[in-house]
């Protein structure tokens, strides 16, 4: 009886525990719920006016500069490439002093790219910005605006006939004869924001470009945004964001506040209360997936769910199919399951501390189960396996085996009468048998432990000649280890000697170029040098330099990919592309080597997941390679082949040189084909790229058949 009070006690604990955590979860939802006008008049305060954006101006900084472009090429017989017009060739090349040329027309490239992409903006980024340019010298014009707008005789524009009422901004830019910039007719921005982003108007673009550009001169554009939107780009996305910002801002704020109170009232909730619940029983597994779908659903109505809520944005919303108290149940709903498993979630914390971490990790999660099961299957096998022991005499436990067998033949013998003789017999016979058995095992077990402490102390050609019956897979092993102990030996004999070679190499490359800057900077001390000798001395010992940072940079990269320290960024890779890049971008040294490409590579794209950048290394450092060493005049083929389930990458040249090293070894650190080490290079390049693909989980060989040299690069798909 009072066993059954004691249940209906707990029960109704039990009961009256789930209606107050109902209860606490419930008006946190509803007062969540009702913030969202709180919310809504904080998020409009908030809000920003993207069209006074620093972005936003140098949105039209670009696109006055891709304007300018295209009006001076539309009656230009041969069109002009944009360094050419806005490039400053007298300070672009006082800026860079001193840098080769192929550095400058690296940086070139790098404009005419950045140019380009304005250009392109301009079509397709920002299909909302309409735009009026007019070149004063000139007088030439391009626009994609419907609307007239008159030029005056003095170059002035007028917009009068322009309907205002379609845009939400507009702008009109002037640049005199000097470069200098003011606005005018500005709408839907404030002037002097606006004004103050553009005043140092080169600053506003990106990198190197903004250093290098000439200013706009004589011209004037104008600029509008319509009311209506009718493209989804960047100016679309930017300018709704603005809008939005600060409902994402305040529903993270007041939702995360009230998910405080939640867990610090989880937190204070006496655990005896809760310590029987069925939810905190769920593995920590499916918890920590549920959690971590929780702070996702979270983050997301933080941000989205209050606003479309609130403002109606939604189409079923708008079109009243659905109505407004099904959407304040919804809100409240979801509101309520994120707060619940915040709660519990806090409670599972709780009771790993009250139960104990290692109790917890062994009776509440799927792992710690699974490891405890394990763990006692295995001590149990162990024991059954281990309990005889080899080395010494084992008749007490034959004696043992054969009583407990006389034991169940006893049972047995009741069935039958001449039972009890036979199982004397029966016995004596077992324990002779057993006994030559088990010494018969002994016997092999010595001799397979002498050959192990042969072995041990240093004889690994020693052989067992007999047969050793259950201990055979032992004796397999025990060669395979003899295989081992061997192979770790000529490892170790060839790693001291690569060792060796390693310092002797590197050595002989960092000593070199440092002992030619020793030599030219004692030259250089010379106070009765010609200015001639000196510059050339400088121009030596600057080559020499940048020799010796070539030799350092390449170490450190080959010391961190050696050491798995370095970070790859994976991602989709076009491999035919970033090979056709590559020697794109090697033209210049493949054309001074005289060499010859020949590349077999599919049509179609073989997108893989790569790391771009080191893949990109990987194929630039064998093209070089083949560069330095292949024969003049002669042709690399290059092929990429796809296969089912992986791509090889291949390139195969003769060597100018006769081939006279172990293929596995070119591929180490310092080493050359060259042994007398007068070529340029720091020996590091085969071995940077093995390192880079090896990697990405795939292979790197080199083959040799004559003065054939071949190096085969082969990933996964």
């Amino acid at each position: 009886m009072d066993i059954n009070l004691k249940s209906n006690d707990k029960k109704e604990n039990k009961i009256l525990t789930s209606l107050i955590i109902i209860l606490i979860l419930f008006i946190a939802s509803v007062g969540m719920f009702k913030t969202y006008p709180f919310i809504s008049k904080l998020a409009k305060d908030k809000s920003y006016n993207y069209l006074e954006n620093y972005d936003f101006a140098k949105i039209l900084i670009e696109s006055s500069y891709a304007l300018d472009y295209k009006i001076k090429n539309q009656n230009s017989e041969e069109i002009k490439e944009p360094k050419d017009i806005f490039i400053d060739k007298n300070s672009m090349n006082y800026f860079y002093e001193g840098n080769e040329e192929s550095y400058n027309d690296e940086v070139y490239y790098r404009f005419n790219e950045n140019f380009n992409r304005w250009i392109t903006n301009l079509k397709r980024s920002l299909s909302n910005l309409q735009y009026f340019a007019l070149d004063k010298e000139s007088g030439l014009t391009t626009t994609n605006i419907s609307d007239s707008i008159t030029v005056k005789e003095d170059k002035n524009i007028d917009l009068s006939a322009i309907d205002m009422n379609k845009y939400r901004f507009t702008v009109v830019l002037n640049f005199d004869e000097n470069g200098n910039i003011s606005l005018s007719d500005v709408k839907g921005a404030n002037t002097d924001t606006l004004s103050s982003a553009m005043y140092d108007y080169q600053d506003i673009i990106d990198g190197e470009a903004s250093q290098i550009i000439t200013p706009i001169k004589n011209m004037t554009y104008v600029f509008a945004v319509p009311t209506e939107l009718v493209y989804s780009d960047h100016l679309s996305w930017n300018i709704d964001n603005a809008s939005y910002y600060g409902y994402e801002s305040y529903g993270t704020l007041i939702s995360a506040s009230i998910i405080a109170i939640i867990l610090l009232t989880a937190l204070i909730f006496p655990y005896k209360k809760v310590k029987d619940f069925n939810i905190l029983k769920i593995p920590f597994e499916i918890w920590f997936i549920i959690i971590s779908c929780d702070i996702a659903l979270w983050i997301a109505a933080a941000k989205s769910m209050i606003r479309v809520s609130y403002l109606k944005e939604l189409p079923i919303i708008k079109d009243q199919i659905v109505s407004g108290s099904m959407v304040s149940i919804f809100n409240i709903a979801v509101w309520f399951g994120i707060f619940a498993i915040d709660f519990f979630g806090m409670t599972v914390i709780k009771s790993i501390f009250k139960i104990g971490f290692i109790e917890y990790f062994k009776t509440r999660s799927i792992i710690g189960r699974i490891i405890v099961w394990l763990y006692k299957y295995i001590k149990k096998t162990v024991h059954y396996v281990t309990k005889i022991n080899l080395n010494e005499d084992n008749n007490k436990y034959i004696l043992k085996l054969v009583l407990i067998n006389a034991g169940i033949l006893l049972v047995l013998s009741f069935i039958w009468f001449f039972g009890i003789p036979f199982i004397i017999i029966y016995s004596v016979i077992l324990f002779i048998l057993i006994r030559k058995y088990v010494n018969d095992i002994s016997g092999k077990y010595k001799i397979l432990t002498e050959a192990t402490n042969e072995i041990a102390e240093g004889n690994l050609d020693v052989k067992i000649e007999e047969d050793l019956g259950v201990f055979n897979p032992f004796k397999d092993n025990l060669e395979k280890i003899q295989c081992g102990f061997k192979k770790a030996v000529q490892e170790e004999v060839k790693s001291q000697r690569m060792k060796t070679d390693l310092i002797s190499n590197v050595s002989h490359d960092l000593k070199t170029p440092l002992t030619a800057i020793i030599t030219y900077i004692d030259l250089l001390k010379d106070k009765n040098l010609s200015e001639e000798k000196r510059i050339e001395y400088l121009e030596v010992v600057d080559r020499k330099s940048q020799r010796l940072q070539e030799l350092i940079e390449d170490l450190f990269e080959m010391s961190k990919a050696s050491s798995g320290n370095i970070t790859l960024n994976f991602e989709d890779v076009d491999i035919v592309s970033l090979m056709k890049q590559t020697l794109f971008e090697l033209d210049d040294k493949i054309k001074e080597s005289s060499l010859r490409m020949k590349s077999n590579f599919p049509e179609e794209k073989i997108v893989l997941q790569l790391d771009s950048q080191r893949t990109f290394r990987a194929f630039e450092n064998i093209i070089i390679n083949a560069t330095k060493y292949a024969m003049p005049n002669s042709r690399v083929y290059l092929d990429i082949i796809e296969h089912e389930d992986s791509v090889e990458v291949i390139m195969k040249n003769m060597a100018a040189e006769e081939i006279k090293f172990d293929p596995n070894e070119i591929v180490e650190r310092f080493v050359r084909g060259d042994e007398s080490r007068n070529t340029e290079g720091s020996g590091l390049g085969l071995a940077i790229a093995k390192s880079f693909v090896e990697l990405q989980g795939g292979t790197f060989r080199i083959e040799i058949d004559g003065d054939l040299f071949k190096v085969i690069m082969k990933f996964k798909k």
